[in-house]
């Protein structure tokens, strides 16, 4: 009779251990392993957090921007003459820059801000301080690029009509500019949600 009392006991023995192993044992399910997260975004607690510009349960949706600001337009490329003749009369352009929405002016480069006799194989950096704001990001802006002469009226030099956000293009730094015609531009900006 005591074999038969021992083999309950290592039975229930087997048992209560069975149970504690069980019970014990620890759930190592990351909830973040089946989380996909695009554009950048990273995954807490079985959910994206994403980054800014970006919205939607895996970060695959772009944002609008409430507003791009520009803190410098460079000039990539400009026509060397006038249609043949020379920009001025014994040198090269004094090019300065206009932007605009519709008609109206949202910022000019001053008449004293330009580059003088200015060579078209160059690269012409304008920095604005402070920024330009666009603040309709999806709507047509224009940036025109004049010649400056002293006692005549500016010459038109070229411009480009362009609107600085579209969902497909993501969020660059440097908007490039270039329509394929006479004049061409960077735009470096950045955005504000």
């Amino acid at each position: 009779m005591k074999i038969k009392c021992l083999n309950l006991s290592y039975g229930l023995l087997a048992a209560v251990f069975s149970l504690a192993i069980v019970s014990c044992q620890k759930n190592d399910a990351d909830p973040c392993d089946k989380t996909v997260c695009l554009n950048g975004g990273h995954c807490a607690n079985g959910e994206c957090i994403c980054p800014e510009g970006y919205g939607g349960a895996d970060c695959s949706q772009p944002i609008t921007p409430k507003k791009i600001k520009i803190s410098k337009i460079e000039v990539t490329k400009f026509p060397a003459t006038d249609n043949g003749a020379g920009w001025d009369l014994t040198s090269g352009p004094d090019i300065y820059l206009q932007l605009l929405k519709g008609d109206a002016s949202i910022w000019k480069s001053s008449n004293t801000y330009n580059y003088q006799n200015a060579d078209p194989s160059k690269v012409y950096s304008f920095d604005i301080t402070p920024s330009v704001d666009l603040t309709d990001p999806e709507d047509q802006y224009s940036i025109i690029l004049y010649d400056y002469d002293d006692l005549d009226p500016a010459d038109f030099m070229g411009g480009i009509i362009f609107t600085p956000y579209s969902k497909s293009k993501g969020f660059p730094s440097v908007l490039t500019l270039d329509a394929g015609g006479s004049v061409a531009f960077k735009l470096h900006v950045s955005y504000t949600w």
